[in-house]
């Protein structure tokens, strides 16, 4: 194994630690002004900002389903939790807002501050890359533009080490992007590096890293594409960039195929990732859109549309499952599932507690919930096949 590689050597034999995670509800977000239910963000802005949670943005649909004519709302609310004794207190609503209603970006946590990229509002999909900072004399928010993206993307993935920020795939007017840049936090006004693309267009993925001995690697787990049929592929793929030579390789794949979820990095060599979309009522719906898209009949039209309100009615929410990727062992093993699945939002480690904030738990449905999740000692983690 030359300098340049990451460790992915299966025949090593290192001990793995068998975990489990303990999940409860910590907190509900609570309902700005004006607001009479919140009724939770999907692709809110999320991160820790001086040891304070933030959830902020997002989009909902107060009024209704979307498949009912339900307009989705796009929001600009702060809102900040504290941490004690490993329980979320002293929830608010702040006064401040962002400077613009987004939702559907991609966050990092660096040594700057939180940085939220690219998303959308109503106006169209953002190309913005924002630094956000909380001053704590004065008890206020701070927000700086950093260098914009090469293209507006929302949907896409991101993910910070070695004082880098890097941001994969997404969506953009033009359709699924592959396109891999870089920024260096510590020098901004060097703008965007263009990096090898990913070997596939894609959107929805999670995106972290690993680092053994010094040296990082980005991995990129699950996704969508939409195609030109209006049909999309959903992944179960790993690939992994080295930072070091610049190169993907496609590890093992996930169990099943997932969107949307979220993920974080775990102890020295693991990725935890939770929930996700596996598509069966999405590939659905997107069927029957194409038949609507391609019926001239009216009446068989009118039957298509209702069989479509059923089936979105009739969802069952997302996958509540819990996986552990092993990356020395290129394994994965089955966690406790999660007490309901919740898909675009972005999972924190927050000291010893995993924060799984809001989300959508089903078609047009969110969530005001927040997860908690502690990792404890376990002998009963299950090897996958």
């Amino acid at each position: 194994m030359t300098e340049l590689n990451c460790i992915n050597n299966k025949s090593l034999n290192r001990q793995e630690e068998k975990v489990e995670i303990e999940w409860s509800v910590a907190d509900t977000l609570p309902s700005p002004d004006g607001v009479e239910e919140q009724r939770g963000l999907a692709g809110p802005v999320t991160g820790i900002i001086h040891d304070r949670l933030i959830v902020a943005g997002g989009a909902n649909f107060p009024d209704g389903m979307p498949w009912r004519g339900a307009k989705k709302a796009y929001r600009d609310e702060i809102y900040l939790f504290e941490k004690k004794n490993g329980h979320l207190v002293n929830a608010i609503v702040c006064k401040e807002r962002l400077p613009r209603p987004l939702a559907y970006c991609a966050n990092v946590m660096t040594t700057e501050g939180l940085v939220y990229i690219g998303g959308e509002n109503d106006k169209g999909i953002s190309d913005r890359v924002v630094l956000m900072k909380y001053d704590e004399t004065a008890r206020k928010f701070e927000f700086s533009d950093l260098p914009s993206l090469p293209v507006p993307l929302t949907n896409l993935s991101a993910a910070y080490a070695g004082q880098k920020i890097y941001v994969a795939g997404g969506n953009s007017k033009d359709g699924t992007s592959s396109r891999f840049f870089s920024l260096d936090v510590l020098a901004p006004n060097a703008g965007w590096q263009l990096l090898p693309d990913v070997p596939v267009r894609i959107s929805f993925a999670i995106m972290t890293f690993q680092s053994d001995e010094g040296r990082p690697c980005i991995y990129l787990i699950g996704g969508r594409r939409k195609n030109s049929n209006g049909i999309s592929a959903i992944f179960n793929t790993i690939y992994r960039f080295n930072t070091r030579d610049s190169q993907w390789s496609q590890e093992r794949s996930l169990p099943y195929n997932i969107s949307a979820g979220t993920g974080i990095a775990n102890s020295t060599n693991e990725i935890l990732v939770f929930s996700g979309d596996k598509g069966e009522t999405f590939h659905k719906e997107e069927m029957i859109n194409a038949a609507i898209n391609d019926e001239k009949d009216q009446q068989k039209r009118e039957e298509l549309v209702k069989k479509r309100i059923a089936l979105l009615d009739a969802h069952a929410g997302f996958t509540r499952e819990v996986l552990l990727y092993n990356i020395v062992t290129d394994t994965w093993k089955k966690l406790n599932p999660l007490p309901f699945g919740s898909v675009t939002t972005t999972a924190i480690k927050w000291g010893d507690e995993i924060i799984i904030p809001s989300g959508e738990i089903k078609a047009g449905v969110r969530t005001p919930l927040i997860l908690m999740g502690k990792i404890v000692p376990s002998r009963q983690t299950r090897s996958l096949p």
